[in-house]
């Protein structure tokens, strides 16, 4: 038995959810500074220049420790069998998991558990600049393959009986070779302790994370820029809406008129130039006009109106780009339908061409204009993204652009999907609206 085509269209509809926030992640994931505090890649002279290589490896391990990115990436991971019981010695958010790793994937799990029982009697009897000198010279040995000299000559340097012991088990340690099956893929299962249930876990509550710019929630600056940037859209969408309709119907009832002709080439013409030709040439146009960009781009407390020249300029830019295309497509299919046996047979009736138009012709070219209607809202983002860097409007495009130049990668992530989650949504109810307006349509 068959389930219901809503409840198909349902499922489609959170598969297609689930797998856009699931690719979300994974991309968030391979960004620079994933996994590292913000300035700790960067020539950060004043905080980490002066650090050594183990200070720098305790910030990211402590950093990491506190945001939960010590933690696997999915359910199921993929890693060789050494890594797997390097665990057994040190956790993964450790300091020294780095080198205990490389240790047991070059010399073993058991000698690695010995030199690492006589480091622990070691560091407490060293100071605190021996211990950190020490894990530093272990971890730049883990990290670029050395033969562990550097190590052997520090130790050799102490004249203290913990370090001639530690300084044995090391050359121990480096004598053996670990099993050739340590450095076989094997599957891990790490249950709901990783990464992506924690961000999913996130994302479901409204919690899109900290802005590393200025630390306030993603969330929080996504709602102040958005409420402007649908203002802006919708201010040109329903303009253009309103243009498109009137010149379509007017080019479809006379279509070989002289107007009609300097008309689409206009329209043509107007297509084929782009968005920030457009809004520059708007923006200069209106300053030769005498007109001023000095007051804010909401009303001050107390006045009656919201719109002010930045946003109404803004809107009409946004027409702009819009106009052409929605008129051509719309002009198209009125003049296709013109064509049908239905529509002749009205004329035939003794109705007007302008009566047939409305009633007949109207409701049939809707249905392919519903659909490229979707397509519109879905690629305003783009005009609106132009128009608000242009004219200086603080919207979802400006911020966008800013954390981008700002490396802000968690607010950069929340935008996309929120513009993705948007994209999924206009989709949705297009196939909702198309099925409704034609019940021949059947999505499944």
């Amino acid at each position: 038995m068959s389930l219901p085509t809503w409840s198909l269209q349902a499922l489609k509809f959170l598969v297609t959810l689930w797998l856009t926030i699931s690719c979300v992640f994974v991309v968030s994931r391979l960004l620079p500074n994933a996994n590292t505090p913000l300035g700790l890649a960067d020539a950060d002279l004043a905080v980490y220049g002066l650090s050594d290589a183990a200070t720098l490896e305790r910030v990211k391990a402590d950093y990491r420790q506190r945001r939960g990115y010590h933690l696997p990436l999915f359910y199921v991971g993929l890693g060789a069998r050494g890594s797997g019981l390097a665990e057994q010695l040190e956790s993964p958010g450790s300091p020294d998991y780095p080198w205990a790793e490389a240790a047991v994937l070059r010399h073993g799990l058991e000698p690695t558990r010995q030199f690492r029982t006589q480091w622990h009697a070691w560091e407490q009897q060293a100071s605190p600049e021996e211990r950190s000198t020490l894990r530093s010279r272990l971890l730049t040995w883990a990290q670029a393959a050395e033969t562990g000299q550097a190590v052997a000559s520090f130790l050799q340097e102490s004249a203290t009986s913990a370090s001639k012991t530690l300084l044995a088990s090391w050359n121990a340690l480096l004598q053996k070779r670990a099993p050739l099956h340590y450095h076989l893929p094997v599957l891990q299962w790490h249950g709901t302790d990783n990464l992506y249930h924690t961000w999913l876990g996130k994302i479901l509550q409204g919690d899109l994370g900290a802005s590393t710019l200025d630390y306030q929630p993603v969330l929080s600056k996504i709602g102040e820029a958005v409420g402007l940037s649908a203002m802006l859209g919708c201010l040109g969408l329903a303009t253009a809406l309103l243009v498109s309709y009137l010149a379509g119907m007017h080019l479809a009832q006379h279509p070989a008129s002289l107007f009609a002709a300097v008309g689409r080439h206009f329209l043509y013409l107007l297509d084929s130039i782009p968005a920030f030709v457009i809004t520059l040439g708007v923006f200069g146009l209106y300053l030769l006009l005498g007109g001023a960009l000095d007051s804010p781009y909401l009303a001050a407390p107390g006045e009656s109106s919201p719109f002010t020249p930045s946003l109404l300029l803004g809107g009409l830019c946004v027409a702009l780009f819009l106009v052409p295309h929605l008129t051509l497509q719309f002009y198209g299919t009125l003049v296709h339908q013109n064509s049908q046996l239905y529509y002749r047979t009205a004329l035939a009736k003794g109705l007007s061409s302008a009566t047939v138009l409305r009633r007949h012709a109207l409701p049939n070219a809707l249905i392919p204009s519903l659909t490229l209607l979707s397509e519109v809202i879905i690629g305003l983002i783009s005009g609106v993204l132009v128009v608000e860097v242009t004219f200086s409007l603080p919207g979802l495009g400006s911020l966008l652009v800013k954390s981008i130049l700002a490396a802000d990668y968690p607010t950069v992530v929340g935008i996309t999907l929120l513009l993705l989650l948007f994209r999924l949504g206009v989709t949705q109810l297009t196939d909702l609206a198309l099925a409704l307006a034609d019940p021949r349509i059947k999505s499944v």
